[in-house]
């Protein structure tokens, strides 16, 4: 029956895939339903049975179903893996389709609960959650795109509620967001029907409308007024309010939305002035006691040349430790005649007047210059300068911050810009001004964050440093759980960006300790600190870097909250890696005499068929056939008995993989293994080939006296010439299926197994002696030149020994040499080299003419390739007395670090990490695995700038000492204790300080494997230098 046929021939699979929680099904070239397992069916409400051998049109309950045709043909096409997501049956759903020649297999599953994660995410972005209105930035957007394409005149409107505080005291916050709502609910349906109504923050809303004239706008302005007059009836009361109300219109008045809304906002306060409901239209002519902008524009053009303008500085404070990280510079405007004069009032018609870029540069220049003074004095922080919009968008931006920088003399990662998030709207020129702005060393904030960010997608893209949460929430704290939601969002969401979060407007204890035990990084507010000048604050400094202290969170529980969210993000990191790589990695333990999966994740998992939730928490026999689960029992019983590097090969749902087991000890027991698999399907092909063709050598090789070795890549002897048996006395033996390394002396045998893998790792063939054990208990010397045989991915698949027995050559050398007879040696090594070329010259013939009749010539190629290099090296023994090393590729030490440092420069500029070089002149080349030195480079230098929090340096010096090439990596970062070093190297051990589990196992397996160290010293607080020593052979 067609409702019987599954995805593979055997019933292995079928069982799988009716276990897997994931819905899955195949379809054939056509699109027709060859398999449906079990979940699919009940997901879709299709009855399998039916549904086999249908086309996909007819079955899928999809609206849209040609959107998955088109993804569909595209994978079959280009064999290519889709990936996409669709809406149906009421629910989201992430697909997955993998292509082959016979059809399609597709993955699906239930992403509905975090597709509505996401949508509230948007919502709290682009909404309010009171009133359920469009936040201030959706209006910022609406009203940038309505300017664009102006078609008619428009009004920008801002309105203000009149005595909600009062209300908030009389009957509580409650009623007043009460009285906030259903004021919002009555303007809403005056104002929708014709414009595009806002809540701007507070008791205050804004509305954009088209408009013919002033009349008409007057006309709505009534019935906004009117709306309100009847009372509200909240919690059993009848609470009234009134509306003041400022218009601006375009484009009398402007035609960019922050001028309108600043005359909107200009108007509004001027109504308000006259008490109860008002409304007023924006002139330059309002005068009644207020400062003309004309004249307060002239004036404030004399301001920096008559010393009038001053700065501020306002604490933040690191809600961790208490201590000042930061102060934000803050503009003050002290008018002879006029007094103080309120940022609010003067700064937008600097603005708006382009005066703003002389203040703006002469502010940066104060700021930088104050800071420097700090630091000669002790004080070493950050000072934060607020960037305009107009600022922001100058061209010569950048060319400025590097001038004050230089006359300063500040370093640039003790600067920190501020920007706001209506100046990111143009998501490209953003972009691209915050990339000069990190080139150049500066720290970048994002101000008033979470009043509305419409492409929070984009936000991963910024290099920025810092997120500082608008005060109007954090000044509601405790009163508005709205709020509260909000701000754990920003910093949950910060954090996963590895951003820093700084509160701004902490007023209250409450409000601190709040903020301590969500983990936010920083704070401002008159509790900390109300801003100050310099000498004030220098003052001050130890009585304000006391409050936390006294105020805040116990410390250590303040310790305890940071160190599981540093625990929780390197788990994240962790999995995240698992995940992304090629292969598989699995952990198991034995509980109660069952082996039970605790990890498995990674690509070839997925390509098996099968998700982590099949694996995880369950046995071997749960997911996998019984004889297939006995079968991998015997291999974990192995490793968890303490056998290190347990390996076996298999194949499921057609791909052939090799799988490693090593188990992890604590106190000399093991505790539990870890695995990991590589897709092998290639080798497999290539192995078959290779048997295929065998018998066209066996006999070549059968009939030489020299040995003839055939391996795989962990040393197991896959032929072996008669000549070997013979030798040591076994006649009738073949060796094939046994370990080369178990013939060898023990004496002999590690350093041969360290030859054969520097053969593998560098691709490079090598020559090397070994005792080999005789029958008699004697033992015989071979010399056997070893050569990596490629397959068509470059890598090795087998490993070729040419060799023989040279015990008497050697014994006569040795005695040559006690006769100080060295003149012979020359001969005996061209007797040699004449005597192992002949049969080699002689394979080389044979092998010819089995290229001509033989349908596979490439692995013919490949051994008479190798064997020119062999015969090449032989020709040394004409010249020489003795065998010389095999040659590495030399490699300029410099040339690594230089690609080192490119790749982790941009990292390095987000943590405001400076990497410098200084090496000894002329240092000598040295012989290594350019591309393994290179990771273990990359590892260590990682990890020095994850362990710098707040800026600072990594330092790479390289010289000569003792014959070695001594590099050493040296950071300002925060240290490691003793114990944490002596635990360095150990898988999966991990700390915040350095990265310590299986990138820097690798640098140190990579290090030993070049005949090299590593030493690691480091000071809590002070920083870590990482010493790494390489020989320099003498070849050089």
């Amino acid at each position: 029956m067609k409702g019987d046929k599954i995805l593979s021939k055997t019933s292995n699979t079928e069982i799988i895939l009716e276990r897997i929680s994931d819905a899955f099904y195949s379809l054939d070239k056509d699109l027709k339903f060859e398999y449906i397992n079990n979940v699919t069916e009940s997901l879709l409400q299709i009855n399998r049975g039916k549904a086999i051998g249908q086309y996909i049109y007819k079955v899928l309950p999809h609206s849209d179903i040609q959107k998955f045709v088109k993804r569909y043909k595209r994978a079959l096409l280009k064999q290519i893996t889709v990936e996409f997501q669709e809406y149906f049956n009421n629910r989201w759903y992430e697909i997955r389709a993998f292509p082959s020649a016979e059809g399609l297999s597709v993955f699906f599953r239930d992403i509905t609960k975090q597709e509505q994660e996401y949508q509230k995410m948007n919502y709290l972005a682009n909404y309010d959650v009171l009133t359920d209105l469009p936040n201030r930035y959706f209006f910022n957007n609406y009203l940038n795109d309505k300017l664009q394409t102006l078609e008619k005149p428009i009004a920008v409107v801002f309105i203000s509620m009149n005595k909600i505080e009062k209300v908030n005291n009389t009957f509580g916050h409650e009623s007043g967001d009460q009285l906030i709502k259903q004021t919002a609910e009555r303007l809403k349906r005056i104002v929708e029907p014709i414009g595009f109504i806002a809540r701007y923050s507070g008791d205050e809303f804004l509305v954009a409308l088209e408009y013919q004239d002033q009349k008409e706008i007057s006309s709505i302005i009534d019935k906004v007024i009117e709306s309100v007059s009847n009372p509200f009836l909240i919690n059993g009361f009848e609470l009234k309010t009134s509306l003041s109300i400022g218009i601006s219109q375009s484009p009398k008045d402007g035609d960019s939305v922050e001028i309108l809304m600043k005359y909107a906002a200009f108007a509004m306060n001027r109504a308000k002035k006259l008490r109860g409901n008002n409304s007023k239209f924006y002139s330059y002519n309002q005068g009644e006691g207020s400062i003309d902008p004309l004249e307060l524009e002239m004036e404030l053009g004399k301001a920096i040349d008559q010393d009038q303008l001053f700065l501020h500085y306002q604490p933040k404070i690191n809600l961790n430790t208490g201590k000042i990280v930061g102060v934000e510079a803050l503009i003050r405007w002290e008018h002879p005649e006029w007094g103080l004069i309120p940022p609010g009032t003067f700064i937008p018609i600097a603005e708006e007047t382009g005066l703003i870029i002389p203040i703006g540069e002469w502010a940066l220049n104060v700021a930088c210059k104050q800071n420097k003074i700090w630091q000669e004095r002790g004080f070493k922080t950050v000072v934060s300068v607020n960037l305009s919009a107009i600022q922001f968008n100058q061209p010569n931006l950048i060319d400025t911050i590097e001038a004050v920088l230089q006359k300063t003399g500040l370093e640039p990662h003790f600067l920190e810009v501020e920007i706001t998030e209506s100046m990111t709207a143009d998501i490209e020129s953003t972009i691209l001004m915050l990339q000069h702005l990190k080139k150049i060393g500066v720290r970048i904030s994002i101000d008033d964050f979470g009043t509305g960010f419409s492409s929070l997608s984009y936000l991963k893209y910024f290099p920025v440093d810092t997120l500082k949460i608008d005060q109007s929430f954090v000044r509601k704290l405790h009163n508005n759980p709205n709020d509260e939601t909000i701000i754990k969002a920003i910093i949950s969401m910060a954090h996963n960006l590895n951003l820093k979060v700084v509160a701004e407007g902490i007023e209250t204890k409450e409000q601190l300790v709040f903020l301590q035990h969500h983990l936010c990084d920083e704070g401002q507010g008159f509790f900390l600190s109300k801003p100050l000048l310099a000498n004030d604050l220098e003052q001050k400094r130890s009585r304000i870097e006391q409050i936390v202290e006294d105020n805040g969170i116990p410390g250590d529980l303040n310790q305890k909250l940071w160190m599981k969210e540093f625990y929780e993000k390197a788990k994240k990191e962790l999995q995240d890696t698992v995940r992304l790589q090629q292969g598989m990695i699995f952990k198991f333990k034995k509980i109660n005499d069952r082996f039970i999966h605790t990890l498995c994740d990674g690509e070839l998992l997925y390509r098996f068929g099968m998700i982590p939730s099949q694996i995880i928490g369950k046995s071997l026999e749960e997911f996998l056939p019984y004889e297939n689960a006995i079968e991998k029992t015997t291999f974990y019983n192995r490793s968890w008995e303490g056998e290190e590097f347990v390996t076996y090969e298999d194949e499921l749902n057609g791909i052939c993989y090799l799988a490693t087991l090593r188990p992890l000890k604590k106190g000399g027991e093991v505790v539990e293994v870890i695995g990991s698999c590589i897709d092998i399907t290639a080798r497999k092909k290539a192995e078959k080939a290779l048997k295929e063709s065998e018998f066209k050598y066996r006999l070549i090789a059968d009939s030489m006296t020299d040995i003839i070795m055939l391996l795989d890549i962990n040393g197991k002897i896959l032929y072996s010439s008669p000549s070997l048996a013979n030798i040591i006395g076994y006649p009738l033996r073949s060796f094939v299926g046994e370990s080369s390394f178990d013939l060898i002396h023990p004496e002999d045998k590690q350093s041969v197994i360290m030859g054969f893998q520097q053969v593998i790792d560098t691709i490079t063939p090598a020559r090397m002696e070994a005792h080999f054990f005789t029958r008699s208990g004697d033992s015989v010397l071979i010399e056997g030149v070893g050569t990596p045989v490629l397959g068509k991915n470059g890598e090795p698949e087998y490993f070729i020994v040419v060799g023989r027995d040279i015990t008497e050559k050697r014994i006569t050398e040795e005695q040559l040499s006690k006769a100080e007879k060295l003149s012979i040696i020359g001969q005996l090594a061209a007797g040699v080299a004449h005597e192992v070329r002949n049969p080699l010259t002689s394979i080389k013939g044979f092998i010819k003419l089995l290229e001509q009749g033989s349908n596979n010539k490439e692995y013919f190629e490949i051994i008479s390739k190798e064997f020119d290099q062999i015969e090449g090296i032989l020709k040394e023994f004409l010249a020489l007395a003795k065998p010389q090393e095999i040659q590495l590729k030399k490699v300029n030490i410099q040339t690594i670090f230089n690609d080192v440092t490119i790749l982790l420069k941009s990292e390095a500029n987000l943590r405001n990490v400076e990497i410098s070089q200084e090496f000894q002149p002329n240092l000598p080349q040295v012989l290594c695995d350019m591309n393994q030195i290179k990771q273990v480079f990359i590892n260590i230098i990682k990890n020095s700038i994850e362990a710098i929090p707040n800026g600072g340096f990594v330092k790479i010096e390289g010289y000569v000492e003792d014959g070695n090439l001594l590099m050493k990596i040296i950071d300002n970062g925060i240290g490691l204790n003793k114990e944490r070093i002596k635990r360095l190297g150990e898988p999966y051990y991990s700390n915040k300080e350095k990265g310590t589990g299986l990138g820097l196992m690798l640098c140190y397996k990579i290090v030993r494997q070049h005949n090299g160290s590593i030493i690691v010293r480091s000071k809590e607080n002070h920083g870590t230098t990482v010493e790494v020593r390489l020989p320099i052979k003498s070849s050089q």
